[in-house]
Formats: structure tokens, C-alpha cells, sequence
């Protein structure tokens, strides 16, 4: 008798659809072509079930081949014949509910288990109706379509029940579905695990899930195409588990089986069953293993190879991500060109999101060294594309594929040639600063690796790096600024923070360097200093998150702090001295006192540096003039007067500069008056209120009481050639000493009740005097009073405030008609009407526009905090069109807070702004309708319009405000006693523009306001522009009929165009584009 049993055909399994084995070596790696899949007709030879094998483990059960069904002896039990109803068919929504709320979801899978031991029948069709509800579908299939029924026909029938009206399907849809992925791969791999002892090798159960989940992928239902090829790929990864934890159990038995053979040896052939045992073993493992990578060969090409380029960006996200996944954890099964090439292809997808799914799943492959080499022909073959992706338009791209290369290089040094490396390199000034510290990394990877750690004395390894790090700035030809480069490489580069070797390398002349590298050094180490300081990252360089900086970041800048003020502080005043002949290097220098931790200086060793540091400071202050390095300097002696550890020790320092400065300008104003001063003593006396100046931006100079000298020098002072210097910095003194007046008295305000009405008098005086020179500056001269124009504004909106303050609010400056005249011309001459832009280069046209647009926004200012009615905008609206591409991210911002500020005045606005440069036009005789001007007074009216947004109903008032002064406007000087049309007749089709943002019934009023003031006559052609505007308001379900004619033909005759639009098709929910 044979030691086989036979296999029990149960009649549970007993079907009127014949069940057919999946072919899953069909369509192999040698086919040119990957077939489409199909469930084959061939079935499989049965294997011989094996009763002598011990147990593999604990985790995979009996290595005894799983019976076809029932464990023998049970009897076919009728779905509804055993149990009441309500037991015996457990609710199909059971596990769509498990996974769409992720509870209790392994509770789930073991019931179905034993509900698939059980019923075979209706838990194949409870897990075929998972897969179609998990979809969205509403269908319902039952044990009888599961039985009788192709999945070909199943999936058809539940396309016919889809719902396209429905809400999105769950692997699409937000809110509490948001989790639904996450769920569904807890599922399946759970599922799979549990099913690993057993039914994972039941070909019956096997078998129908692939031919379900394969089928569904070909399916042109979106729906169904995307979830179930999410869920066929998560199901191949459960798969890729299970075959390395077979491999692992393989590789024990085999040590398992060397040591019994080492036994029977010693033994003389004891223990032989028990080697036998293991034997089997090892086969039938072996035979498992490979029954599952067939089954992920076929999902493989069945799924994944079809819908690697489907039409949906995230089904072809999800293939490559599963795909680098196996790569990852089962290398030496995926590693193989015929699986990287899908991801070499990939790279090239129009969508960003899954090129940066290609990146992600191939930087982990270079972490492992066993399969380097079967990726080096990858790494040959798409270099060029990867390279090119540095510079994706995708941020999360560019960043990851600079990762990719770093590690790329670390693995295969020689690959990256120079040119290669250049991209990378200049992203290093890029505006995205994660982008910018990726490609640091990098630099640092292949350039700098080879730093020794910062210490308190010059490294020379490290000096030749900085070396190279010089060259590189000089020579990368890509940014005058080396903050960004810096703050690239802050992170990562520790000799960015060499400071003891920075600092050497700029005294010891051994170093060789000329003054260009010393230059540029000093220029580093001042942006290194700052930065490590502060944390502070440059001026326009964005970041992801502007978050506050942790606990453990402000500590870390701390120590950083503490470090670089104990290595500095000693030598500054020699940089000090070796470099205070050079303006440049002197003002980058002196950012870095600023940033010391200045407790430091408390100690009384440390009292020697500080005396010479103010002796440094002074000695640069009276051999310097230019206003940047004075600025500088002065801010110097602001910080160690604002510290109380240094305070006390640089007050009289302080007190003799500036008794000094303030002595020598009396005797030159004196010598002025008596008509003694020279050239020599008024270039001195120009140098000396420079230095007055920069001084009085950081310190209060009542003091020195020089109000009324400074105010006789800006009245008097004729020198021609020095004439405008010494008046600009006389006002910006003056200026600067009036806020400072100001803040002291709002101070007082604070702690007294009543301010004394002298203080509050002289103050005022000062005001008005200041006001009087800035107003004659502004009269007389068109040009070249930047100062007064600045002082001016800045001295408006300060005194703005003081409304709101007892005491203070006849300090308020409310300009009259000649003052905002004065104003307005100004902006006129220095920004609108300059005409020599052409002749000046790159570099004077950006400082001129940087100007330029400063200028502009002081005017703005004036309006958003209400020192200038909105109307006044109306001087820069007038530009909008034809200056929009220097300063048009100005004018949106003032129209945006000008809404904000009042709807009504905004609308009045814009109809002034157009009846202005409708008179303009009118005056040069350009009021033809066909008119080029005519035509952009038509755009601007549009482009203006869109401040009133979408909802009409907010702004209703201010439309019907406009509304009504273009109609009275437009009959401006209309004689009804003659035929003639109005003047102004054309401006009509002008507000035509704002026609289509009344509502309704304000179209009703303003046409019942025009057509009762107002009827047209004369001929058709004068009164075209009333006929159209009449038109326009016409909303023939409100209106009787009455004013113009309503026909189609006339409504087409509007002169301004329109722009043709056309209706898209749109695609019911679910359902997805053509299919690739």
C-alpha cells in the first residue's frame, strides 16, 4: 500500500468553474516582450506529500503539503445548513471595516483564517469582496458568482455596479480614510504571515488572489487599477518576507546537516534518521522558497511591469517604491539589471513625485558592499541623467539626488568626473537652503573629508584645506557673497569653524597669501562668525521650517560662542591693526567683535584686550571717513555700551571720541562764519560730521546740544563742492536726534501723568523747523535730496503714532496739498521718469533699482499707516501697466492693504487713477476708440478689477461708488440742448471692465441711475460706447427691457475682447484616463 494518501475532492471545493492553475513561469526574462496577465490552462503536477519531515519551525508549521481543503475526515457542511444565518455568514464588511478603521485588524485576519477553514466558499468570495469594497465599489459578490463565475466576468459585473457619483475611492480620499495605506499594508502582510504555515501554499487560494489582484490591475477603472495594484505590490513584499525568512531557516539546516554528518562520521553512521530528517527538510524548504518567487515573478510581470508607467503619477510612485524596497531588503534577488533598468527608466518621469521615489529607493543600495558590483554598469549607464537631476525643479528631488551622489562617490571615488561635479557645486548658492547644505555635504565629502577637528591652535593640515576652500570661492564664479556659501557648509564642514587656524593663517605672513586671498578669508570668517554666533541663516536663502531654535540649538550656539570670543578675542585688535588700511577688510572685521560673548571681558586678564580693542576702534574711526566703516565702528562701541560687563569700562572712552568730534565742528562752523575755512578744513569738517553721523545712529547725542549749530549749518553752509554732503548728513543727524527726543518723551509719558508742556512746546518746534528744511530741500531740488525725501516719510509715520498718546497729539504732521505735491514730484523725477538706465551696467542698474525701489516704498508706507489718504495711491496706479515689471510686487502689496485699509476709498482710487490717464490721453488728442492707449487704459481696467475679489457682495458699495463717478465722468461738460455726445463719452467702455462684478440687482440700479440722468440720442456712432456700457448692465431676467437693445448681435459688438473659453471633459470619480 502506498505510503501516500489520496486527496480528498470535498465537495466543498467542488465548483461549476473549473479552477485553473496560474502558469507562474510563464512569460519569463526571455521573452523580449512581458505578456499581459493571463491565468494559464496548464495546471501543475502534483507534488508527492511528504510524512517523515520534521517541523521547519515554529513559525512556518508542518512542512507536510497542505491538503486540497478540509483536514480529511471532515464533512461537506452547506453554507446555510448547519448554523443559523447569522453565524454561519460572518459580516463581508468585516474586514473592510478593520482596515478602514485599522482596529482590531489581526483580529480580523484570524477569523477569516478559520472562517476559510471552515467555509471555504463564502470566505473566498468575503476576501474577493474586500478587494472590490476597499475600492469604493458597491457591488456584492457572492459564493455563487465566486463559483461560477471567471474573475474576468466578476470584475466586469462589479465595473457595471460601480458608483462614478460616489466620493472618492478610500486609497484617494483624505480625512479619516488619511491612514488607509497604512492599514491595508498592516493587512496584507499580517495576512500573509499567518497564512505562511499553510494556506500560503494552497494553489486554489493562492491562485485566485493573483488572478483577482492581476486582473483588477488591467482593469480601466482607476479605481480598481490603483488600489489593487497597491494592494498585488504590498502583497509581493509580504512575499519577499516570507522568502528570506525561508532562505534563513534554508542556511540553518544546512549548518544543521554538516554538523550530523560530522556526527555520523564520528559516530559510524549513528544518528542517520535524523539526518535524513534534515535533508527533507532542506528540500522542502528549498521547494517552497521557490514555489513564492515564482508567485513574485509573476506579480512582477503581471503588475508591476504594466503599471510602472501607468497614466497615474502615484500607481507609478507606488511600483518603484516597492520596487527599491525589495532591492533593500533582499538584494540578492532583485539587484539585477533586468529589475534596475525599471528605475533607470523611471528617472526620466515628467512627474516629480516619482523621480524622487527613483532616488529614495536607490541611495540604500550603496550602503550594501556585497552587490556593489552589479550596480557599477547602472551607476555607468545613467550618470548623465542622474547628474542633470541635481537641477530638478522638484526641491525634495534635487536635495535627495545630491545625497545620492555623496554616496556615489564614496563608493565608486573615480566615476564623477569634474564637469560632473560642477552642478552640484553651484547649488551650494542656491536660494533653498536645504538644497544648498545637501550639495555642502558633498563639497565637504569629496573636498574636505580629510579635516582634523578644530582645536585652540593653528592646524596646518587644515590651513591647506582653507586654502582650497578660498580657491574654490574665487573660482566657482557664482556668488559675490560667501554667507551662502558658509551656511552651506556650517553644518557639515568643520573647518568652516577653524577659527585658531583662520586666524593664523591672516597674521603669519608665512602662509604666502596676497591680499585678494586674505580678503576673501576675512569675508568667510566674519560670515562663519556670524553665523555660528547667531544662527542667523543669509538674507534670502528660504527654508522649509522657520521654527524657534531648541533648547539644545541655542546651547550649542552658546558653546560655539563662548569658544570662538576665547580664541579671538586675543588677536581682533591685531587684525585690527594689520588690515585698518583697507575699508573693506576693516568692515568685515569689525563684525566680528559684536558677536563675542562679552562676559568674557569680565575677567581682569581680559581687561588688556578690551583697553586695546577700543584703542584699535578709535585709531580706525579717526583714520577712516567712508560711512560704512564708520557705521561699523561706531556699532562697536554701541555693543560694549549696552553690555554691563563693559559698559562702565568704554563710557569714558566713549564720552573723549565724541567731546573730541563735537569740539572740532564748532571751531569749523566758526571758521565758516568768519570765512577761514579752507579746502583743507572743509574736507576735514566733512570727515568729522561723518563720523558725527555715524555715531548718531546708535547714541543720543543731547548731550552735545547740537541742534541749533547743526541747524545754522544746513541753512548757511555754501560750499559748493561739499554743499549737498554736509546738508544730507546735517538732516539725517537732525533727524535721528528728533526720534530720540521722541522716545524719550513717550517714555516719560509712561511714569508721569502730565507731561510738561515746555518739553512737548520744543519738541514741537524742533518738528516743525525740521519739517520747513525738508519741505524748501524737496521744493528746490527735484534731485539728489534722497535724505530729505527719506527723513521726510520716516518723520511722518513716526509722528503719526503720537495720535494715540495723551500729551503728544499736537506732535502729529498732517502734510498739506504743496507737501504731498512735493512728494509725489519727487517720486516722479528719481524713479518714473529717469532716462539714462541704459547707459550704466549690470552692477550700477541693480544698486540704482535697489534704490529705486526703496523710495517707492517709503511713499507706500505713508499710505498703509494712514499719513496719506488712499487716493494718493493713485500716483503709483498710474504706473501700473508701465512699470509693473521693476516695482509690481510693491503695487500689489499697496492694492492688497489699501482693500484691507477701506473697500469704498480703494474703489474710488482705481476710477481716479483711470480718469487720469484718460485726461492724459485727451490732452495728447488718443481717445480714439481703436487707440493702442486706449486699448492698455482697457487692460489696466481689467488687471484692477481683480481687486474686488469674487465675492461681489462684500464689496457691492465700493462697485456702485465706481460705477456711478465713471458715468458722471463720462457726461462731465454734456450739453442736452445739442446732439453732440459728451467728451468723456468713450471712458464708458473703460468701466465696462467692472460691469461683471455687480450683482444683479446693483446692474439694475446703476442702469436705472444712467438712464435717468442720461438718455442717449445723436447718432450711433458718438453714442456706441453708452450703448455698450447700457449692455453691460443689462440682466434681462431683471430688467423690463428698457435702455439699449438687448439683442445677441449688439451684446457681441462689445469692443474689448474676450477671451474664448472651453468646457473639459471631466471623468466620473473612479474612473481614470486612457490606460498606457
Amino acid at each position: 500500500m502506498s505510503d501516500e494518501p489520496e486527496e480528498v475532492a470535498t465537495p466543498q471545493r467542488t465548483s461549476k468553474r473549473k479552477q485553473v492553475r496560474v502558469n507562474y513561469n510563464e512569460g519569463g526574462d526571455t521573452e523580449a516582450v512581458f505578456r499581459s496577465p493571463t491565468a494559464s490552462t496548464r495546471g501543475r503536477k502534483k507534488r508527492q506529500i511528504r510524512h517523515d519531515v520534521a517541523e521547519l519551525s515554529a513559525n512556518f508549521g508542518a512542512l507536510n503539503s497542505p491538503k486540497r481543503g478540509r483536514p480529511h475526515g471532515a464533512t461537506f457542511k452547506a453554507p446555510n445548513a448547519s448554523k443559523p444565518a447569522s453565524d454561519s455568514e460572518p459580516s463581508d464588511q468585516e474586514l473592510v471595516s478593520a482596515v478602514k478603521s485599522g482596529k482590531k485588524i489581526l483580529e480580523a485576519v484570524d477569523r477569516w483564517i478559520e472562517r476559510y477553514n471552515d467555509e471555504y466558499m463564502i470566505a473566498t468570495a468575503e476576501i474577493q469582496q474586500f478587494f472590490f469594497a476597499i475600492c469604493g465599489c458597491k457591488g456584492k459578490v457572492t459564493p455563487q458568482m465566486s463559483a461560477t463565475l471567471s474573475f474576468k466576468d466578476i470584475i466586469c459585473r462589479m465595473t457595471e455596479d460601480f458608483e462614478e457619483e460616489s466620493a472618492d475611492y478610500p486609497l484617494v480620499h483624505g480625512g479619516a480614510l488619511k491612514k488607509i495605506r497604512t492599514n491595508l499594508h498592516t493587512f496584507l502582510h499580517l495576512l500573509v504571515d499567518h497564512m505562511k504555515s499553510s494556506l500560503l501554499f494552497d494553489h486554489t487560494l493562492m491562485d485566485g488572489l493573483v488572478q483577482l489582484l492581476t486582473g483588477m490591475a488591467d482593469s480601466q477603472v482607476r479605481a480598481f487599477r490603483h488600489t489593487s495594484t497597491f494592494c498585488a505590490l504590498k502583497l509581493t513584499s509580504a512575499l519577499v518576507d516570507v522568502t528570506i525568512e525561508l532562505t534563513e531557516s534554508k542556511m540553518k539546516t544546512m549548518k544543521q546537516i554538516e554538523a550530523e554528518k560530522a556526527k555520523m562520521k564520528q559516530d559510524s553512521g549513528v544518528g542517520n534518521e535524523k539526518y535524513e530528517a534534515l535533508v527533507a527538510q532542506k528540500t522542502q524548504t528549498e521547494e517552497r522558497a521557490e514555489e513564492i518567487r515564482q508567485i513574485i515573478g509573476y506579480l512582477f510581470r503581471s503588475v508591476f511591469v504594466h503599471r510602472y508607467r501607468d497614466v497615474v503619477p502615484d500607481i507609478r510612485s507606488i511600483c518603484i517604491t516597492e520596487l527599491g524596497h525589495w532591492m533593500n531588503i533582499y538584494p540578492e534577488h532583485f539587484i539585477e539589471d533586468s529589475y534596475l533598468k525599471y528605475i533607470g527608466w523611471t528617472l526620466f518621469d515628467k512627474v516629480g513625485d516619482v523621480r524622487l521615489k527613483c532616488i529614495r529607493a536607490l541611495i540604500p543600495l550603496f550602503e550594501k558592499h556585497t552587490i556593489l558590483d552589479k550596480i557599477e554598469l547602472f551607476c555607468n549607464k545613467f550618470k548623465d541623467r542622474l547628474v542633470s537631476m541635481v537641477l530638478d525643479k522638484d526641491t525634495e528631488t534635487s536635495i535627495e539626488t545630491c545625497q545620492l551622489l555623496r554616496v556615489l562617490y564614496e563608493v565608486f571615488p573615480t566615476l564623477l568626473s569634474k564637469e560632473d561635479c560642477i552642478p552640484i557645486y553651484e547649488l551650494c548658492y542656491a536660494t533653498n537652503r536645504s538644497v544648498a547644505i545637501a550639495a555642502g555635504q558633498f563639497l565637504n565629502r569629496k573636498v574636505f573629508s580629510s579635516a582634523e577637528q578644530p582645536t585652540k591652535v593653528a592646524i596646518p593640515k587644515n590651513a591647506l584645506l582653507i586654502k582650497d576652500l578660498i580657491v574654490f570661492f574665487m573660482e566657482g564664479d557664482c556668488h559675490d557673497h560667501a554667507t551662502y556659501l558658509v551656511d552651506a557648509l556650517i553644518d557639515t564642514s568643520v573647518i568652516v569653524k577653524d577659527w585658531a587656524t583662520m586666524a593664523d593663517m591672516l597674521l603669519d605672513d608665512s602662509y604666502g597669501m596676497d591680499p585678494t586671498y586674505e580678503g576673501h578669508l576675512i569675508e568667510i570668517l566674519s560670515c562663519a562668525v556670524t553665523e555660528a554666533a547667531t544662527g542667523e541663516q543669509p538674507i534670502g536663502r528660504s527654508q522649509a521650517k522657520k521654527n524657534a531654535l531648541s533648547a539644545k540649538d541655542n546651547r550649542d550656539i552658546q558653546e560655539e560662542m563662548s569658544r570662538l570670543t576665547d580664541i579671538l578675542m586675543p588677536l581682533i585688535p591685531r587684525l585690527f591693526a594689520k588690515f585698518g588700511s583697507d575699508k573693506e577688510k576693516v568692515i568685515r572685521l569689525a563684525s566680528i567683535p559684536i558677536n563675542f560673548d562679552l562676559t568674557a571681558y569680565g575677567s581682569a586678564r581680559m581687561h588688556t584686550h578690551l583697553t586695546e580693542l577700543i584703542d584699535a576702534v578709535d585709531d580706525l574711526t579717526e583714520k577712516h571717513v567712508d560711512d560704512e566703516t564708520l557705521r561699523s565702528l561706531a556699532e562697536i562701541h554701541y555693543n560694549l555700551m549696552e553690555h554691563r560687563t563693559t559698559s562702565a569700562l568704554v563710557e569714558g572712552r566713549r564720552m573723549k571720541l565724541l567731546d573730541g568730534i563735537a569740539a572740532f565742528l564748532r571751531n569749523s562752523v566758526q571758521k565758516f562764519e568768519n570765512n577761514e575755512m579752507g579746502e583743507e578744513e572743509e574736507a576735514q569738517f566733512v570727515a568729522y560730521l561723518k563720523r558725527m553721523a555715524a555715531f548718531s545712529g546708535f547714541i543720543d547725542l543731547r548731550h552735545w546740544n547740537l541742534w541749533d549749530l547743526l541747524l545754522n549749518v544746513v541753512s548757511n553752509f555754501d560750499c559748493e563742492e561739499s554743499k549737498q554732503k554736509v546738508q544730507d548728513l546735517s538732516i539725517r543727524i537732525l533727524f535721528v536726534q528728533l526720534i530720540y527726543d521722541l522716545i524719550n518723551l513717550k517714555k516719560e509719558t509712561e511714569t508721569v501723568e502730565n507731561l510738561s508742556v515746555d518739553q512737548v512746546r520744543k519738541l514741537k518746534k524742533r518738528r516743525d523747523q525740521l519739517i520747513r528744511i525738508m519741505c524748501d530741500f524737496l521744493e528746490d531740488n527735484a534731485a539728489g535730496v534722497n535724505q530729505a525725501y527719506l527723513s521726510a516719510c520716516d518723520l511722518m509715520i513716526m509722528l503719526n503714532g503720537c495720535a494715540e498718546i495723551k500729551g503728544l497729539e499736537t506732535l502729529v504732521w498732517r502734510p498739506d496739498d504743496v507737501a504731498i505735491g512735493n512728494l509725489k514730484m519727487f517720486l516722479r523725477t528719481n524713479v518714473f521718469e529717469v532716462n539714462d538706465m541704459d547707459e550704466k551696467d549690470q552692477t550700477e542698474k541693480i544698486e540704482v533699482m535697489h534704490q529705486m525701489r526703496r523710495l517707492v516704498a517709503q511713499y507706500i508706507k505713508l499710505i498703509i499707516h494712514g499719513c496719506l489718504p488712499i487716493s494718493a495711491a493713485s500716483e503709483l496706479m498710474c504706473r501700473y501697466q508701465s512699470h509693473f515689471q521693476d516695482f509690481g510686487d510693491l503695487f500689489k502689496s499697496l492694492i492688497a492693504k489699501c482693500r484691507e485699509l477701506n473697500f469704498i476709498e480703494t474703489g474710488v482710487m482705481i476710477i481716479e487713477t483711470l480718469k487720469s490717464l484718460f485726461l492724459e490721453m485727451e490732452s495728447q488728442n488718443q481717445t480714439d476708440a481703436n487707440c493702442e492707449d486706449i486699448n492698455e487704459l482697457h487692460e489696466l481696467a481689467r488687471r484692477l478689477s481683480s481687486v474686488f475679489g469674487q465675492d461681489y457682495s462684500k464689496n457691492r458699495y465700493a462697485l456702485a461708488s465706481l460705477h456711478k463717478k465713471a458715468i458722471d465722468f463720462a457726461f462731465t461738460d454734456y450739453d442736452q440742448s445739442t446732439m453732440a455726445a459728451p467728451p468723456n463719452i468713450l471712458f464708458l467702455e473703460v468701466a465696462m471692465e467692472f460691469s461683471s462684478k455687480l450683482l444683479n440687482q446693483d446692474k439694475v440700479a446703476v442702469h436705472r441711475y444712467l438712464l435717468k440722468i442720461y438718455s442717449s440720442s445723436g447718432s450711433i456712432t458718438e453714442w456706441e460706447p453708452f450703448r455698450l456700457y447700457s449692455i453691460s448692465l443689462t440682466d434681462r431676467s431683471l430688467l423690463d427691457g428698457g435702455g439699449g437693445d438687448n439683442d445677441d448681435d449688439d451684446a457681441q459688438s462689445v469692443r474689448s475682447e474676450r477671451s474664448n473659453t472651453t468646457m473639459s471633459l471631466v471623468r466620473g470619480r473612479g474612473r481614470g484616463a486612457r490606460r498606457q
